[in-house]
This record gives structure tokens, C-alpha cells and sequence, in this order.
């Protein structure tokens, strides 16, 4: 068989391999993590002001923390008429399978067709691809953009190398050894670089791996081009960020402790030594190998430290041998991640080494097996592609038990009853405060941004402090009458419950949702600095007042009969 039909043909075999994955174990439900809404709300605000904007925020400031490709591919997408998460999740889903085509294509500049296909293979099935395409998430559309910037750059290389790759009128970027770039393929990747930036900020090593590349190649003009196409847009973003006070930045975030305790305070020097020696212990004993086999798979750990320790080596190899664009990105993204907050830290921001890691692994057996009978080496390398491939395919294997373990008829009743009493009780007091609470109205609650979704009503996240004056200050600093006491997880308990045992005569009650003992939610009123109590409570038992009648519309709107279909509230409304 010809080497391009082979290519074609293994090309569409892994492709299909991943759309059957990524099919079969498509979940229904919608994600309870908060960047998922978020990122809906803002494709929102994109379609309805115009805007880059927080809607969903009290203050709707513009939005400067996750870069707006993803948002605007949601837009997009809800602008032809998608209204529903499993739409919406079609993005990702798609994307997913993008990855692993580009990642077949990017590995057959590194291996042989066959190798390309085990590392594409391995990539279509790991744990953490399948599980990210499911959701309403940028990672699988940043790992393709990703993969498709390699490719690019490394065919532009390998374009330019090759005779008459090129016209003599289009070779651009004459290296060191004489070597060109094919214009046409440069430019493809640079294009793929700047989508991957602005899709995650974690893209910046992918900038700077490109910006070092050219350089390493003495390709001036190329360069030129490449810093004033990503250059200025990364800048105009840098300085809108910084021209806007008061909105979360990952900057500011990097620094602390914890970004989700706050009072913790920031780390130094010696913090930072210690972050990325337990970010390497973590990525190398759990979070790379949970992406690849899934977190119930036996011997996850001796498979990272292999995995890891295959790819180092097989990158040094490499790096003697050439030096591309993804020998300076892979240990440009390993030292983002290792510099990352610990809490931080998970599986999804490993997915851009997954590719590499299998192709620098497979370099270091190749050069590993070069005395060994060559009728033995097939054997010996599907034998290790196997021990990747079957527990991953296991993971698989679970992954689609879960999509469907929730009951059809639950999901067409309430998609979020699927969580629990918990996240349902919370659901269901945004779901009300759409109708029960006066127009212009704001509320303090744990998720903010699905509140937003479900109500319509602007949310901010309370104060994480156990102190009620810092709850009381940010409630008057936003004008929000109201704060949302669940039981979605044990922050409400631990920050909201504090304050207001601690001072309940600065807070009154509006409604309650399920039951209290079983995951309820309690919708309250704060009360005006006027009349709330100045001084903490001694003791004893908390007993709120009901909230005077302005606390809610008239009239009144029934507090019970709010199911949570399929649909997205906020996208049914005539402006979606």
C-alpha cells in the first residue's frame, strides 16, 4: 500500500475511533462546575450587548480572565439556535475528535505512520480526553488548536526542507542551514497559535515556544510577522485586563495560597519551591497517568513515573535531533503547570502533554530497541501500547455506564435532580427568584454563575470568611439584598451559617427550599445597615424574622413546581 493511502487510511480509522468514544460516552446532564455556565454566560452577553462582559456579576464589569474564542464558538452556535447543554456540548465533542486527527497528523512528523497511529490511538481513548469532551469546557478545543499549531509549524518546516516544497517566490525565513518555511503553512500555524492563546491563557507557552522557534532558526522576518500577529492582540488583552480594577485575574490568583480561601494570604519564594515540587509528585504519580488510564486503574502511579520518565528521555533524544516547535513547548507547558496553585492542579491541564508524552515515549523505545531483533520489536511495542490502551479502555467502558445512570425520566423532569437533594434545592431557589424577587435585584450564593443561568437574577459568590462584616460589607458594596444559605457543597455551611449565627439580627429569612435536613436551601434577606443589629450574637439559638413584604415580587410566585428541563433558562427568554 502506498504511504499516502496508508495515511489516509489510518488517519480515518483513529478519527473514527474517537467520534465512536466520544459518542458513546456523551453525557447528558450539566456539568455542576461553575466555568461551564460561565462560559455560557458570556457567549451570551456576546450575543445580546455586544459585549465581553461579566452579565451574570452585580457590576457586570468586562470579562478579562478566560480568553474569548470558546465563548465566541458558543455564541456562535446559540445564535443558529442551540438552547439546550447537550447542544452546547457539541463543541467540546467535536473538538475532541479535531484533536486527535491533528495529533496523528503532528506525530507522523516525530514517527513512523503506524506510531502516529498508536499515539493518536492512546490519545482517542485516554481518561481525561473522553471525560473533557462531554462537558461545556474550553480544554478540548484548546488541545486542538494546540495540535493544529504544531502540525502547521512542524509542515511548514518540513515543507521548506523538502525540494520543491516550495516556490522559489514563497520561501520565507531562510535559517542557519539554508532550510526555508512554507509560507503558507507558517502562517496556518501562527493562526492556530494566537486561537490557542485566545482560547486558554495556558496557551502562552505555545506563543513563546513559536517566538523561540523562528528565533532559533535566524527566520527574522517570519518572526517579525509572527510578533506583530500575536503581539499586538496579546497586548490590547493584557491591557484591557489591567485597565479594569476589581475583577478576578490569574495574575493576582497565581500568587495566593489558595485562590479559594483567600485568608490564607500569598505564597513567596520558598512556597513557590514547594508548589512545584508537589505539582510534580502530583502530575507524575496522578494526574498525568489519571488522564491517560482513568482514576480506578491499578498501578496508575507506576504508569506516570514510566509514562513521564519515557517522555523526558525520548524528548532529549529528539532535542539532539531537532529542535521544532514541540521540543520547546512540551517543558515551556511541564513549568506552567508545575508553577500552578495545587488546588489548582488536575488532569485537564495535563491534556496538551498527552500527545507529546506518547510520541516522546515511543521516540525513547525506538531508540531503546535498536539492538533487538527487529521481528521482536512490533511484539514488544504493542505489548506496552496495550498496557495504555485496555485500562483506558476500561475508563471508556465506565464512562459510558455513567452518562447513562441517571434515569431518563429524571433528566426529562430535572437535569440538575441527578446531583442530589443538594444542588436540586439550590437550582430550585435561582429557578424561583427569576419570578419571586423584584426586578433589579441581587443575590450573594455559591454559584453565581449558574444562578445566573437559571434566574436571570445577577450573582457575585459570598465573602469565603467566617466573619459576618465581611458578608454585610459585600452585600452593601453591591446593593444585593439577598444571600443564598445552601447545601450545594460545605462552603454555604461553613462561611454563610457562621455569619449569620453569629449575627442573625442582621439578616432575615425570604424562603426555604427542600427540606433542611435532607441537602434544603434557605433563601435570605440582609437587612438595611439601619435596622441590622451592630453586634455578634452571645449564643444560643438562631431564630430570623420573616423579610419584610418588599423582599419579594408581588405577586408572589408559587416556590415549588420548578423543574429544570434539558433547556437553559437564560437562553429561552426572547433576547437569547
Amino acid at each position: 500500500m502506498k504511504r499516502g493511502h496508508l495515511r489516509l487510511l489510518l488517519l480515518g480509522g483513529v478519527s473514527l475511533v474517537s467520534t465512536t468514544v466520544v459518542w458513546t460516552a456523551a453525557n447528558p446532564l450539566p456539568h455542576p462546575g461553575g466555568d461551564n455556565a460561565g462560559y455560557i454566560a458570556l457567549a451570551h452577553g456576546l450575543l445580546t450587548n455586544g459585549t465581553y462582559t461579566d452579565i451574570f456579576d452585580p457590576e457586570a464589569l468586562p470579562h478579562t480572565k478566560y480568553p474569548p474564542v470558546f465563548p465566541a464558538l458558543l455564541a456562535l452556535l446559540i445564535a443558529l439556535g442551540a438552547r439546550t447543554w447537550v447542544a452546547l456540548k457539541s463543541v467540546a465533542a467535536v473538538a475532541t475528535v479535531v484533536s486527535v486527527a491533528f495529533a496523528y497528523l503532528w506525530a507522523e512528523s516525530v514517527l513512523k505512520p503506524l506510531g502516529a497511529f498508536a499515539v493518536a490511538l492512546l490519545v482517542a481513548v485516554s481518561a481525561g480526553v473522553v471525560y473533557y469532551s462531554q462537558w461545556v469546557l474550553s480544554d478540548p478545543v484548546f488541545l486542538a488548536f494546540t495540535m493544529m499549531a504544531l502540525y502547521a509549524l512542524a509542515r511548514a518546516d518540513r515543507s521548506g526542507r523538502t525540494e520543491g516544497g516550495v516556490d522559489e517566490g514563497s520561501k520565507v525565513g531562510v535559517g542557519a542551514e539554508g532550510r526555508v518555511l512554507d509560507p503558507r503553512w507558517l502562517a496556518f500555524g501562527i493562526v492556530a497559535t494566537g486561537l490557542a492563546y485566545f482560547t486558554r491563557s495556558a496557551g502562552l507557552p505555545l506563543v513563546l515556544a513559536l517566538f523561540a522557534w523562528l528565533a532559533v532558526r535566524r527566520a527574522w522576518r517570519p518572526l517579525g510577522a509572527a510578533s506583530i500577529a500575536l503581539g499586538l492582540p496579546l497586548a490590547a488583552w493584557w491591557v484591557r485586563a489591567r485597565s479594569v480594577q476589581g475583577v478576578a485575574q490569574y495574575a493576582s490568583e497565581f500568587w495566593m495560597v489558595n485562590p479559594y480561601d483567600p485568608s490564607l494570604g500569598t505564597v513567596g519564594i520558598g512556597g513557590l519551591v514547594g508548589r512545584v515540587a508537589e505539582n510534580a509528585v502530583g502530575y507524575t504519580t496522578a494526574h498525568l497517568p489519571v488522564g491517560v488510564v482513568g482514576g480506578d486503574a491499578p498501578a496508575a502511579t507506576a504508569v506516570g513515573v514510566a509514562l513521564v520518565g519515557a517522555a523526558c528521555a525520548g524528548w532529549f533524544i529528539r532535542v539532539r535531533e531537532e529542535l521544532g516547535p514541540a521540543e520547546l513547548f512540551f517543558p515551556l507547558y511541564w513549568g506552567v503547570v508545575l508553577l500552578w496553585p495545587t488546588v489548582w492542579s488536575g488532569d485537564r491541564f495535563a491534556l496538551p502533554l498527552l500527545p507529546l508524552a506518547f510520541a516522546y515515549g515511543a521516540v525513547a523505545f525506538r531508540t531503546a530497541t535498536r539492538r533487538v531483533p527487529e521481528a521482536a520489536v512490533p511484539v514488544v511495542g504493542t505489548v506496552l501500547v496495550l498496557a495504555l490502551l485496555l485500562p483506558a479502555a476500561d475508563a471508556w467502558r465506565r464512562a459510558t455506564e455513567t452518562s447513562s445512570a441517571c434515569p431518563a425520566d429524571v433528566r426529562a423532569r430535572d437535569v440538575w435532580g441527578c446531583y442530589g437533594p443538594g444542588v436540586q434545592s439550590f437550582m430550585a431557589a435561582a429557578a424561583w427568584s427569576g419570578d419571586g424577587l423584584p426586578d433589579g435585584e441581587r443575590v450573594l450564593s455559591r454559584k453565581p454563575r449558574h444562578y445566573y443561568l437559571q434566574s436571570g437574577v445577577p450573582s457575585r459568590a459570598f465573602a469565603f470568611f467566617e466573619e459576618p462584616a465581611a458578608h454585610l460589607e459585600l452585600a452593601d458594596a453591591l446593593a444585593a439584598r439577598y444571600i443564598l444559605l445552601d447545601q450545594w457543597d460545605g462552603f454555604a455551611r461553613r462561611y454563610v451559617a457562621s455569619a449569620v449565627t453569629r449575627r442573625p439580627g442582621a439578616f432575615c429569612f425570604v424562603r426555604g427550599f427542600g427540606s433542611a435536613a435532607n441537602g434544603g436551601s434557605q433563601l435570605l434577606g440582609v437587612l438595611p445597615p439601619t435596622v441590622r443589629e451592630t453586634t455578634d450574637a452571645v449564643g444560643g439559638d438562631v431564630r430570623l424574622e420573616s423579610c419584610p413584604g418588599e423582599y419579594m415580587a408581588e405577586p408572589m410566585a408559587p416556590a415549588d413546581d420548578y423543574s429544570s428541563s434539558g433547556l437553559i433558562p437564560l437562553l429561552e427568554g426572547p433576547d437569547s
